[in-house]
C-alpha cells in the first residue's frame, strides 16, 4: 500500500524523529529513521517492510490521544467478531468519552477495563482512555498525574491486539486496513471505510 506524501492535517509533529523520541520502537526500526524524515514518510518505510508492530506504535504516538483512542476504538468494533459483553461495555464507554471526553466518563473506562481484567483489545482501549490524563489515583487521594506516554501505549495494544486475534494468513489485511483507517483520521476523517456506518469524530 501507498501511504500520502503530503502532511498529515492532525499531526502537529514535522518529523519522525520528534514522534519517535516518546515512543519505543524496535531496534528493527531504527535504521530508517533518517534526519528530518516526515512522519509519513517514516511510516511509509515501517509500512514497506510490515513492520507491523513499530507502524502501529508510531501511529498511536503520532496522533492526537483523542483520535488514536478513536482508531483504536474503530479498529477493535471492526475485528472483534462477536464482543462479548464486558468488550462491548468497554466500547461502548471508550466511544462515550471520545464523544464527551469528562471525568467520569475516563473513570468509567477504567472500571470495565478492570472487570475484563485488563485483558483484550477492548479492555486496552479503554484503559488508553483512563490513562490520557488526569489523575490515576483513586478519587479523593491525592492527585497521581498519568505519564503522557501512557495513553498511546494503550492505543498500540489495542490495535495491536485487535489485529492479531484472527487468521494469521490475513494479518498483513488487516494491519494495512488499521493504518488506512489511521490516515483517514490523522487528516480530519473519522476512520470508517466507504459503506461502513458513517459515525465518529468529524
Amino acid at each position: 500500500m501507498r501511504i500520502q506524501t503530503e502532511a498529515f492535517r492532525k499531526l502537529t509533529a514535522e518529523t519522525a524523529q520528534e514522534i519517535c523520541s516518546r515512543a519505543d520502537l524496535s531496534a528493527e526500526a531504527r535504521p530508517f529513521l533518517l534526519p528530518d524524515l516526515s512522519p509519513q514518510g517514516f511510516l511509509s518505510l515501517l509500512v514497506e517492510a510490515e513492520n507491523i508492530g513499530d507502524a502501529i506504535r508510531f501511529l498511536a504516538f503520532a496522533l492526537p490521544v483523542r483520535e488514536a483512542i478513536w482508531w483504536a476504538y474503530i479498529v477493535a468494533k471492526t475485528n472483534i467478531p462477536a464482543p462479548a459483553e464486558l468488550e462491548q461495555l468497554c466500547l461502548e464507554r471508550t466511544a462515550a468519552w471520545v464523544y464527551e471526553p469528562d471525568e467520569p466518563r475516563r473513570r468509567s473506562c477504567m472500571e470495565c477495563a478492570e472487570s475484563a481484567k485488563f485483558t483484550g483489545a477492548a479492555a486496552y482501549a479503554a484503559l488508553a482512555v483512563f490513562w490520557s490524563g488526569g489523575s490515576l489515583a483513586p478519587e479523593g487521594m491525592p492527585d497521581a498525574d498519568a505519564d503522557p506516554r501512557l495513553g498511546p501505549i494503550g492505543v498500540g495494544a489495542s490495535v495491536l491486539l485487535s489485529i492479531t486475534g484472527g487468521d494469521a494468513t490475513t494479518l498483513v489485511n488487516r494491519f494495512e486496513t488499521a493504518v488506512i483507517r489511521a490516515v483517514n483520521i490523522a487528516n480530519g476523517g473519522n476512520g470508517w471505510l466507504p459503506g461502513e456506518r458513517p459515525t465518529g469524530m468529524n
